[in-house]
């Protein structure tokens, strides 16, 4: 059974997707396999993968630690910009939402900005209530300094 993608509405020509998954589950060989059969070529997890990645390309998601809110945000903003880049090289990329902090959110509202979406439409594509997982004042600082 593929687990479900929310496929977000973007500027092409590859596309950019977020999907539920618990970070203590790790990944199985049919899940990888289901996400490949999709075309999900990029995917960026907190779960340990399983050894074979059906093909895919396996990028961690920066672990928040809480110690280092700098250094973590840089991580996501150079995390971003590298997916903002897969997307317009045409490549399916997938972000792993575990239902924390809202971290898979951010990322996908970042990576959508850097492709040209304002933050607030970037937010309605992706099904968030402003507000609710991301720091808008935040979102709107990191797009006035990356876009």
């Amino acid at each position: 059974m593929a687990p479900a993608l929310h496929v977000i509405a973007g500027p092409g020509p590859g596309q950019l997707a977020t999907m539920a998954h618990s970070r203590e589950e790790p990944w199985s060989p049919q899940q990888l396999g289901a996400l490949a059969r999709a075309g999900v070529q990029v995917l960026v997890s907190t779960a340990e993968p399983a050894p074979e990645t059906a093909g895919m390309e396996l990028v961690p998601l920066p672990a928040a630690t809480g110690d280092d809110l700098r250094a973590e945000a840089g991580q996501l903003v150079a995390l971003a910009t590298r997916l903002a880049r897969e997307v317009r090289a045409g490549r399916f990329v997938v972000t792993q939402s575990a239902g924390d902090v809202g971290r898979s959110t951010l990322l996908a509202v970042m990576t959508l900005t850097l492709l040209g979406i304002r933050p607030g439409e970037a937010l309605r594509r992706i099904g968030g209530e402003p507000g609710a997982d991301v720091p808008r004042d935040w979102l709107h600082d990191f797009v006035a300094a990356h876009a």
